[in-house]
């Protein structure tokens, strides 16, 4: 499975413009900016308190919605520190930003897409919720960030180090630098013997006592691992095995796409990561 299923990120701010002119009154105001669904409202709780929300979308109340239903509130019920949940009753009028931002309009009915805090999609389910399906949606935080940037369109690298005062590679800093991948490329680190992301590291095919220094992990939308790379890869094994993936830019004379005469060091070959 991978981390993005072709939707937008989530966005949970929004701001209210208005005019100076003192004839606006309250009842203009709110002509002008509607309440937010209760839905709305739980999202944005949610996202202030750092919890996760469960967002079941239906039509009507039938019993593939009560089944996924009694479910999620079974899962969520020894984990309200972190969780919470709410439903969006498909074609209500007050509804309609939430349909529209996760595009689910057409989507099979009920479906429950779960959001972490920081707006990033961990989970959807479409006609029926399993148990591991809500324990597979917490993820790390790490893989939280990574989530949310590839459901951006980013290119995502992730600095996998052994220690606190291991190096970043400089292939690193050149690929951050080139004008091909520089604006759509962002990157974070972690520790590899960090407990609270055992899960990343599974998904990315780690053993956290085999990382040497820092290894290098691509991925591209919607969650493709391109490939691992040692500290003595260069940018150009990089961006080789991101071309090599289909992955790379959109610009046809970027050398990147011409055939390559030595094979990238890349310790894996292009796959996709599941939740």
């Amino acid at each position: 499975m991978s981390f993005r299923i072709c939707h937008s990120c989530l966005l949970l701010t929004g701001v209210l413009s208005f005019s100076l002119c003192s004839t606006l009154n309250a009842q203009q105001v709110a002509t002008a900016q509607p309440a937010a669904s209760p839905a709305e409202a739980t999202l944005l709780k949610a996202a202030t308190e750092g919890k996760y929300t469960f967002l079941v979308f239906y039509k009507t109340n039938d019993a593939a919605t009560q089944a996924m239903t009694a479910t999620l509130k079974e899962g969520l019920s020894t984990r309200g520190e972190i969780a919470t949940y709410a439903y969006v009753q498909v074609g209500q009028p007050g509804e309609k930003a939430l349909v529209d931002r996760f595009d689910v309009s057409r989507a099979p009915m009920p479906m429950t897409i779960a959001v972490a805090s920081n707006g990033a999609m961990t989970g959807m389910f479409a006609q029926k919720l399993t148990p591991e399906g809500i324990e597979n949606s917490f993820v790390t935080p790490t893989m939280t960030k990574c989530m949310k940037s590839l459901q951006e369109g980013k290119l995502v690298l992730v600095c996998v180090k052994a220690t606190e005062k291991a190096m970043t590679p400089v292939s690193l800093k050149d690929f951050q630098a080139d004008p091909h991948f520089k604006d759509r490329l962002v990157s974070y680190s972690m520790l590899a013997a960090d407990s609270a992301e055992g899960k990343f590291l599974k998904q990315m095919q780690l053993d956290a006592a085999a990382v040497k220094g820092t290894t290098t992990v691509l991925l591209a939308p919607p969650g493709v691992l391109v490939g691992k790379f040692d500290e003595l890869a260069s940018k150009d094994d990089i961006a080789a095995a991101l071309a090599k993936a289909g992955k790379c830019c959109d610009d046809p004379n970027c050398r990147h796409h011409q055939p390559q005469q030595t094979a990238p060091r890349t310790a894996t070959r292009p796959g996709v990561l599941r939740r």
